[in-house]
């Protein structure tokens, strides 16, 4: 198929594969130096100090009024008894378009996050400190500039914590410069279960890892009615690292009833030849087993593209969803009309507007900046990608204050971790079914399965959001 917006993937197929996350979250600097100053979103409060107690002519002095008052101090690096001071890491879009030569519609999102701090600095802050914001932005593209964010953020602005991480191939991994090098709260992109322990309760996150999302879709399809309509299935992982994910998931499958026929992985990456190669010897040992179903995990696209080649009749499931984002703006090659692919998401992004809290945030953007933001699935070709930064900056700030206001006025690292046992109906913009522990910082419990159509690009839901925690 030709590709709609006129452009071939292939200069940099390794780059947008790796910027699949980033597709999903799309944070970047807009406009605010890179260097260390510091972007205060709202003044900060008049006063100090927060009571419930009403003014009467002889108050009343028992020990009951007396707790009704919050006092608010300086408890921490970043945390003074006005303001909270947060960095905001960001993906530079305009720098990345124009150094490798790419189009992405993302736009930079400190503007963004400086109207959504504002709108819940108006509303309170945390506990009356205003949140204030340090922006710096980097490339997704190697560690450097990963790194020196890392230390521009956490030894020259001190900040108490970080909104956003780093994403992209080499950058990813810098996020423990924050939470392990320089016990720096994380508030993010999902860590790995290795990252979160070594993070020690200081890196949380709105999404849901690669750990617990791979086998989610095998319980989810069952859930959903749909393992019957399947048949045998086969799990191919994007390289051998992914080979224990591929057995999990498998075991998974299993477990529901599912005949899995074969469990292999890639060991040919980024050698387009020598994986079609490896792709049809398992295409020739599929229909041998009568499989019906392919399930891909990773992002491997030469892997993709050569099982959408060879073998169109086959239904493929993409066992992790959020590495496909990118299709709504660019098809994957080699996929035909006709093919069946299924995956997960979180939930239809048209959504966000019937929750209150994401819309009160997307009119703040809108007033901020003057613009409309629009769902990525309605956006007009050309047209710039505000939603995506709004509803991530928006559950990221959302996610971290209230567990900043479940740790009390005396805030500091360790009365943050002590919070994650103890944050009161979490909630989360646009999601069902959320759930926190100091043993589980990946909160969400929500999968919608989707079906993807290759003429509309569009990911159109085939069950109702399913409560896989």
């Amino acid at each position: 198929m030709e590709n709609r917006h006129g452009r071939s993937r292939r200069s940099a197929v390794a780059l947008l594969t790796a910027l699949a996350l980033i597709a999903a979250s799309c944070g970047s600097d807009g406009g605010s130096s890179t260097g260390d100053d510091a972007t205060a979103t709202t003044a900060a409060p008049a006063s100090t100090t927060t009571s419930d107690a009403t003014d009467t002519t002889e108050p009343d002095t028992t020990e009951a009024d007396a707790t009704d008052e919050i006092v608010l101090t300086d408890s921490a690096r970043g945390v003074t008894a006005e303001a909270i001071t947060l960095g905001h890491t960001s993906i530079d879009f305009d720098r990345l378009n124009d150094d490798f030569n790419l189009d992405l519609a993302f736009v930079n999102n400190a503007p963004i996050a400086d109207a959504i701090a504002g709108l819940y600095n108006d509303k309170g802050g945390v506990l009356g400190r205003q949140i204030e914001l340090v922006h710096e932005d980097f490339l997704p593209v190697g560690s450097t500039t990963a790194e020196e964010v890392c230390v521009k953020l956490t030894q020259d602005a001190t900040v108490f914590a970080v909104i956003e991480g780093f994403a992209g191939p080499g950058a990813v991994d810098v996020n423990e410069c924050f939470t392990v090098v320089n016990d720096t709260i994380l508030v993010g992109y999902a860590p790995t279960a290795e990252q979160a322990e070594r993070a020690g309760g200081l890196w949380v996150s709105t999404d849901m890892s690669g750990e617990r999302r791979s086998p989610a879709v095998a319980r989810a399809l069952a859930g959903a009615g749909l393992l019957s309509e399947l048949g045998p299935i086969a799990v191919i992982a994007g390289s051998q690292a992914d080979q224990a994910a591929a057995d999990a998931m498998a075991e998974e499958f299993r477990s529901e009833g599912t005949d899995v026929a074969f469990v292999a992985s890639v060991s040919t990456a980024g050698d387009r030849i020598a994986t079609a190669a490896e792709v049809g010897v398992w295409i020739e040992r599929a229909r041998a087993s009568d499989v019906s179903t392919i399930v891909m995990l990773g992002p491997e696209e030469f892997r993709n593209q050569e099982f959408f080649i060879q073998a169109p009749e086959l239904t493929y499931i993409m066992g992790s969803g959020e590495t496909i984002t990118d299709w709504q703006s660019i098809p994957p090659e080699g996929l035909e009309t006709g093919t069946r692919i299924l995956t997960s998401v979180n939930g239809p992004d048209v959504a966000a507007f019937d929750d209150p809290e994401l819309v009160e945030c997307i009119d703040a953007v809108e007033a901020a900046l003057d613009i409309e933001v629009l769902a990525t699935s309605q956006l007009p070709d050309g047209e710039r990608n505000y939603f995506s930064g709004t509803v991530n900056l928006c559950r990221w700030f959302s996610m971290f204050i209230q567990i900043a206001e479940a740790a009390g006025p005396d805030l500091t690292n360790e009365s943050w971790i002590a919070a994650l046992d103890q944050v009161p109906d979490l909630s989360i913009p646009g999601f069902d079914f959320v759930s926190l522990s100091s043993d589980k910082i990946d909160v969400l419990d929500q999968l919608v399965l989707v079906e993807y159509d290759l003429e509309t690009l569009s990911f159109n839901p085939i069950s109702d959001p399913i409560d896989i925690g």
